[in-house]
């Protein structure tokens, strides 16, 4: 594993959006319904944390999902009508949305960065403030599908009321640091920097490290310099001191002070047809990561030692498309995992404030995909363009979908701006895949073109790599990445 690394930012600045996907053909949009609803209320004091599960109710199975997309809303107090937040006000930290019905009991431990532990291999979807501009979209006939009878879904929504926050404030609550309700206190009442065994006990294992963090000491690896992440953002904490409110305060106060806030999510969908073919997720990748570890998630960016204004972290990895653990993608267990084959349908990445890019790569050098964020360069609290935010991803479609084996490596790299430091970011993909279908020509893999350039002479290797390269730019499609922007921090 090549080591965490920084390198100029200059060589970042300017990057344009790459090709806009095609409008859906007619196949996709025949028939298609729509359905919105919203979660449960989600009251929050200025500064605190809902991590909550909810019920998401859905058109009873069984059906089909071209596409999803959420976004936190609330309620005009004026009008009561629903209208969007801004990033800078309610700051989705994410949402993962999954089946939950009980045909999926026994895939309960299959587990992924963007899908927890408990979790099966039915419907899933996930992301984080880049969800409003971007929405899951998967191309025709691959679909995400439910089963007769299942007419809901479980989500968990983590989410930061920000409003009335200053810029400052918010970028900092938004990384969850620690604070008073997550140290031990002495007895005179000063507040330490160790963490109470109660959070400690959040993680339960603070070995998912990949050794390029290891070896840097990354203060997110380790329970007695972990300064900030998703276990100092429970539910009902306040992610500042100043906001602080003790249940007293709160009983008094009232909603006086209080926002209502709601995921309003949107799915389209069809009946199931027997042309349909279902997708599930891929354990991989997480950054943090590498073959034997499934990754610690997250991870804090240290500001450059040079104080260089032109600063990249760069995290790098591998990991199997089947994650750390054999068996992970359910194609039959480990005893023929070797053979096991999957058609890569759709990737995106995920990434938090300063992050530049994540990156997959074949084995062989070959991009696989590239996700980028859109900064927004407009006014605060424009909807969609909001400065200061990842409004957006761009995604990676492959169509016709791309043949891979469930043990063929991938190399991740996540990059961020690392002028200022940041704690609990996350550099992961989520990979929707579905079961090989020997009917549908596939794109070229990765072992397919290793195995090909190993029997030939030099020279029709150079040819060989020349064609594969040009056939996955004609393949890989990406959404359009808007308004994209100078990073800030």
């Amino acid at each position: 594993m090549r080591p965490i690394s920084f390198v100029t930012l200059a060589a970042f600045w300017g990057r344009k959006g790459a090709l806009a996907t095609a409008p859906p053909s007619s196949r996709d949009t025949e028939a298609s319904l729509t359905f919105t609803a919203l979660t449960n209320p989600l009251p929050l004091f200025p500064g605190e944390v809902t991590n909550t599960w909810h019920q998401l109710a859905i058109p009873s199975g069984p059906i089909a999902i071209s596409e999803f997309g959420a976004d936190v809303v609330e309620k005009d107090v004026t009008t009561g009508e629903i209208v969007p937040v801004p990033l800078g006000e309610a700051y989705l930290h994410h949402h993962v949305v999954y089946s939950n019905h009980r045909f999926y009991d026994d895939q309960r431990n299959v587990t992924s960065p963007m899908k927890p532990r408990h979790s099966n291999r039915g419907v899933g979807f996930g992301a984080g403030t880049e969800s409003r501009g971007t929405k899951q979209r998967f191309p025709h006939p691959y679909r995400f599908t439910t089963i007769e009878g299942e007419d809901e879904l479980l989500a968990n929504v983590h989410l930061i009321n920000t409003r009335t926050l200053a810029p400052s404030e918010a970028h900092h609550c938004l990384e969850c640091p620690c604070n008073a309700e997550d140290y031990v206190a002495e007895d005179d009442g000063r507040i330490t920097t160790t963490l109470l065994n109660s959070v400690i006990e959040r993680k339960r294992n603070w070995d998912r490290c990949n050794s390029a963090l290891v070896d840097e000491e990354n203060p997110s690896c380790f329970s007695n310099t972990y300064s900030g992440g998703l276990y100092c953002c429970e539910h009902g904490e306040f992610c500042l001191d100043d906001y602080f409110l003790p249940k007293d305060v709160i009983a008094q106060a009232g909603n006086s002070t209080q926002s209502v806030f709601y995921l309003r999510y949107t799915l389209t969908y069809t009946p199931v047809t027997p042309e349909v073919k279902p997708l599930y997720l891929a354990a991989c990748c997480d950054a943090s990561g590498d073959e034997t570890r499934p990754g610690n998630v997250e991870y804090d960016i240290p500001k450059c030692a040079d104080n260089d204004d032109g600063c990249v972290h760069e995290l790098e990895t591998i990991q199997a498309l089947h994650g750390a653990d054999k068996g992970t993608v359910e194609t039959g267990g480990p005893e023929n995992e070797e053979d096991a084959h999957v058609d890569v349908v759709y990737m995106v990445g995920h990434l938090h404030r300063g992050g530049i890019s994540v990156s997959s790569y074949f084995m062989n050098g070959t991009a696989l995909c590239e996700s980028l964020p859109a900064y927004g360069t407009g006014e605060r609290g424009e909807i969609g363009n909001e400065p200061g935010y990842i409004n957006s991803m761009s995604a990676c479609t492959f169509d016709p979908p791309l043949r891979m084996k469930t043990t063929d490596k991938i190399r991740v790299v996540g990059r961020y701006n690392a002028t200022e430091a940041h704690t609990g970011v996350m550099s992961l993909f989520y990979i929707a895949i579905a079961d090989a279908d020997e009917s549908v020509t596939a794109g070229v893999s990765w072992t397919f073109a290793h195995s090909l350039a190993a029997v030939v002479l030099i020279g029709s290797m150079v040819g060989v790599a020349y064609h594969v390269a040009n056939k996955f730019d004609r393949r890989r499609n990406y959404e359009s990445i808007p308004n994209e922007g100078e990073i800030s921090v």
